[in-house]
Formats: C-alpha cells, sequence, structure tokens
C-alpha cells in the first residue's frame, strides 16, 4: 500500500473531501440538542482544530470539557483523526441558520407540541432576526391516517434563478414519531437582499438633476427676455381703448 507522500493529489483531495464529509455527518447527529450549524477543519502540524458553530457552545463542550474529551476520543476511532481539538463557536444569530431552525422545530415537534405552534413560533423568531422571507414545511402523519403537507410562509421566497442560488438557505430535519417520520423542510431569504423587482430612488441623482435646472434658469440674462417695439405698443393701446368702448356700449 502507498504512503500518504506518495499519494496522488487528486487521492489526496478525496480522501480528505470523504473526511469532511463524516465529521460534518457525526457532529450534526452528536450535537443535535446544541443547535448544530456547520463545522470547519483546520490542519496543523501540531493537532487538527474542529471548530463547531453552536447555538448553545456549553451543551457541546459540557461540564469541565467531558464532552469534547468524549467526541475526540470517537473522532480518533472512527474518522482516524490523530489528535483533534474540538472548539465550539456561538453563532450570532441562530434564528438565521436554516439548520438551527429545522432542528428547533424537530426538537419541540418529538416532545410533543403541536406542530402549528412550533411552525408559528418558528416562524416569528426568523423574521424578528432580520430575515426577508422564511418558509416551513412539513410533511407527514399529524394525528390522522393519511400523510399530508403543511406550509408556513412570511415574506419573500426565491424559487430558481440567480436569487435563489446566493441568497435562499435551505435545511431538512426528520424526526420519528410513533405515527411514522414527518419531515422538516426550512427555507429562510438572507436579510438586506434586494430583490430583481425593487424600486430604488437615487436621492443623489435628484439632487443633481434640480441643481443642474436650477442653474440653467439663474443664468438667463435680461437681454433675452423679449422687448416690445414703440409701434407696437401704441397699437395696444389703441387696441385696449376701443374694446373698452366696446363693452360699455353692450352694457
Amino acid at each position: 500500500m502507498s504512503s500518504a507522500k506518495s499519494m496522488p493529489i487528486y487521492k489526496k483531495f478525496v480522501q480528505e473531501g470523504i473526511v469532511k464529509y463524516k465529521l460534518h455527518e457525526f457532529m450534526e447527529k452528536i450535537s443535535d440538542k446544541a443547535g448544530f450549524h456547520g463545522v470547519e477543519i483546520s490542519s496543523t502540524p501540531i493537532r487538527d482544530i474542529i471548530t463547531v458553530y453552536v447555538e448553545s457552545p456549553g451543551v457541546m463542550i459540557g461540564r469541565g470539557g467531558r464532552t469534547s474529551k468524549r467526541i475526540s476520543d470517537i473522532l480518533k476511532e472512527e474518522l482516524g483523526i490523530q489528535n483533534p481539538y474540538i472548539q465550539a463557536k456561538k453563532v450570532d444569530k441562530p434564528f438565521l441558520s436554516t439548520r438551527i431552525v429545522a432542528s428547533y422545530i424537530a426538537r419541540r415537534i418529538a416532545k410533543g407540541e403541536r406542530y402549528k405552534k412550533v411552525a408559528y413560533s418558528a416562524l416569528g423568531r426568523v423574521m424578528a432576526e432580520g430575515a426577508k422571507g422564511v418558509e416551513i414545511r412539513l410533511s407527514g402523519k399529524f394525528g390522522s391516517q393519511r400523510a399530508r403537507e403543511e406550509r408556513f410562509r412570511e415574506g419573500v421566497i426565491y424559487r430558481c434563478g440567480q436569487d435563489y442560488i446566493e441568497n435562499v438557505e435551505y435545511a431538512v430535519k426528520h424526526v420519528l414519531m410513533p405515527q411514522g417520520m414527518i419531515g422538516v423542510r426550512v427555507r429562510i431569504v438572507k436579510p438586506g437582499v434586494r430583490g430583481p423587482d425593487a424600486v430604488v430612488i437615487k436621492e443623489d441623482e435628484i439632487e443633481r438633476i434640480r441643481e443642474r435646472i436650477k442653474s440653467e434658469m439663474e443664468s438667463l440674462s435680461e437681454s433675452e427676455v423679449v422687448e416690445i417695439p414703440e409701434e407696437l405698443e401704441g397699437e395696444l393701446e389703441v387696441a385696449g381703448e376701443v374694446k373698452e368702448d366696446e363693452s360699455e356700449q353692450a352694457r
């Protein structure tokens, strides 16, 4: 078997990708109660630093670091990471993360809470964080024999095109209930997104046009004002007197 140094570069990339995928899958499963958002791994000559982004870092680390120590031992055995160091970081706005929102809904449904109450609660908290739009879709059996899908929406949701690729975050979570599996799908449109139908008023451009019009009006000199010749002034006075006489006769 060839050593790691003589391994072709493409095989090394594939192997690293597999390790990252397994690490993400494992950390998502083990840190579900902490509100998992994502994981990053950076290798140094001394150790491999694994940064986990969660809603509650204290749950991830555990009392006295016991939970993180147990996770490190599992990573050594399962994924072959020789010297892992786990650190947990808190997500600034957890309810803008679709993974955290999906886990939040799944946990509360698993505890027996009504799905509509849970969905509307999550909907309000996501919009309160500043999201432009959110969609929650729950599918499964909700106390009936036949499965159905329930949708909860607020704000704007993009479903195709470049706006969907760049501005929409998507996550799926499943929760096993006595009546069967319930699927939770969450879409969130990031804050500060300006859609293609947005109207933008350019105040600077309007002010520039106003200043230009004002300067043009002020540049008009008195010489450009049309003056009435003296001959026409006399004719206009006679015409005015004739009109006055005709109005008096009409009276």
